[in-house]
């Protein structure tokens, strides 16, 4: 059953046996686990089927050394931020889950092998038509790609596989299961948790007082309450200190701490002696053959091995290759794309007129631009490819969610980011470099031209993508993380913790597909102790 929260009566009680805050693809996913065993669900979603201006606007925060957008990256609609998914997939890597003696603070307390048994089980979730992540595999299977495919010496350099969901959105894809008649779920929509409730000591949690934007106040009640609601969980947590003045599960001022992203990286530029069919496959936002109309399987990128990473002590991290326009990368034409982006959702810009003397004053480039990349013919000979990173961040416990000192319109305090990035961070695309220079020279197929070759040069990742992980780390250890392997949050009896949130590393592959396997792990768990 689908509630509208604003149509509740003022003070209404709402119990069941497990509360859920956040309707996004962890969310969705753990409730549908568990009403498949009865267990009733009441399901908490800040905003409403569709996206709402009013309700966006309390994904607003202050972003210091890196540029989040919180307010456009996260949608706070039933769905979550799958409303906007491109739908990339792939597990995390073995030696992404495992300790790295070279990356302080690395390592999972789960298995490679126990969590790739919940990926396959998240494959349903995100309509995955295929569990091969194989790249040679994939070169048996597929002509196309297997006479692109470049022959790449796996003890330097590894191919990294993705698959594409269609891309599925949960709020439609998967809401059926908990609206049906009959079914032991309630999804309360417009429904803006403001505190987490315990008893005097703040080791139980009691309930939740939640508010619609009109200010009519509501309370719920559960046996077990999970946190699924992305850098929402630790500022819950924060905001939560009636009874703990550091917040929930912050004994050790961790909430909020090791939060990480991975940085948007567009540094460096290969001149290939390949086919220009080559960035079909290795082209991160290119899915559909020019030669043949369809679109493909699967898409690569290039990856350091796990043993070059260990010499070179340095992240994992991958490379994709895009078509070089002159221009592409002008402040002009990512303006005009940011702008096109808010307007298809139907939001106006908050710094219109800025943004617009920006394009104006750029429009030559940027029809320039325009021509080359809807007009540009394949032509033949060697193509030039911008490289585009999608770098792991390292943990680094100062990179932080805190609160600020302003408030959202519900009169709650914003989250303020203070990111930073560590100089492993930045060695990693410095040593990256040289190695697809030495490995491509060698295969005599291209020739990189760096740019960032200096850990003394302006750092390229000044933005994120729009994966935000940690704040709520998984670790046995109460004093360096905030959840324990369970995801239930150190020191607390029935409150839990999912999503990229309690990822103790971010790896070099998208998060949510790992984020659907870590609420499904969850949700065995809850019925174990059921």
């Amino acid at each position: 059953m689908i509630i509208d929260a604003r149509t509740l009566p003022d003070g209404t009680l709402v119990e069941a046996d497990i509360c859920i805050v956040g309707a996004g693809a962890a969310g969705i996913t753990l409730a549908n686990e568990l009403v498949r065993k009865g267990i009733s669900v009441a399901l908490l979603e800040s905003g409403g089927l569709d996206f709402d201006a009013d309700v966006q606007a309390l994904c607003e925060a202050e972003e210091k050394g890196v540029r989040a957008d919180f307010d456009f990256a996260r949608l706070r609609q039933f769905g979550g931020s799958t409303g906007h998914w491109g739908g990339n997939c792939a597990p995390f890597s073995p030696h992404e889950l495992s300790p790295r003696a070279w990356v302080p603070d690395s390592g999972w307390p789960i298995s490679a092998e126990e969590f790739g048994r919940y990926f396959q089980r998240a494959a349903a979730y995100c309509e995955l038509g295929s569990s091969n992540y194989d790249a040679e595999a994939w070169a048996r299977s597929s002509e196309e790609f297997r006479s692109v495919k470049l022959p790449l010496d796996a003890a330097a350099l590894n191919h990294k596989v993705f698959l594409r969901s269609p891309p599925t959105r949960f709020g439609e894809v998967h809401r059926a299961a908990l609206e049906e008649p009959g079914s032991p779920a309630r999804v309360f929509l417009h429904a803006h948790v403001l505190e987490i409730e315990t008893d005097a000591d703040g080791r139980t949690v009691t309930g939740l007082r939640a508010t619609d934007l009109a200010g009519h106040r509501h309370r719920f009640k559960a046996g077990t309450y999970v946190l699924a609601a992305g850098p929402e969980n630790a500022r819950l947590m924060l905001l939560s200190n009636r009874a703990r003045p550091a917040g929930l599960g912050n004994g050790h001022d961790n909430v909020g701490r090791y939060f990480m992203g991975h940085p948007r990286i567009y540094t460096g530029q290969m001149i290939l002696d390949a086919p220009p069919e080559v960035g079909l496959f290795y082209d991160a936002v290119r899915w559909r053959s020019e030669k043949t109309g369809r679109d493909v399987d699967f898409y690569v990128g290039v990856q350091p091995s796990p043993a070059v990473q260990e010499r070179e002590g340095i992240l994992n991290c991958t490379v994709f290759f895009e078509p070089h326009v002159e221009g592409k990368r002008d402040e002009g034409y990512g303006t005009l794309r940011q702008m096109a982006r808010r307007l298809r959702r139907g939001e106006m810009p908050p710094q219109l007129a800025h943004d617009l003397g920006v394009v104006v004053g750029e429009v030559d480039r940027i029809g320039y631009v325009l021509y080359r990349r809807f007009a540009g013919g394949s032509g033949s000979g060697p193509v030039t490819v911008n490289l585009r990173w999608f770098c792991e961040q390292a943990p680094n416990r100062d990179s932080r969610l805190l609160l600020s000192s302003a408030v959202d319109p519900l009169g709650q305090r914003k989250l303020r980011l203070d990111w930073s990035a560590s100089e492993i961070d930045m060695l990693t695309v410095i040593r990256m470099q040289e190695l697809m220079a030495r490995e491509f020279g060698r295969l005599g197929i291209g020739r990189l031209k760096a740019e960032f070759t200096s850990l003394d040069q302006p750092w390229p990742g000044a933005n994120l993508q729009a994966h935000f992980m940690g704040g709520t780390r998984m670790h046995e250890d109460p004093r360096l993380g905030v959840v324990d392997p369970d995801c239930r949050v150190h020191g607390m009896a029935n409150l839990f913790v999912t999503g990229g949130s309690v990822f103790p590393t971010s790896g070099s592959t998208m998060p949510t597909a790992n984020m659907v396997a870590l609420a499904i792990r969850l949700a065995d768990h809850l019925m174990a102790r059921s």
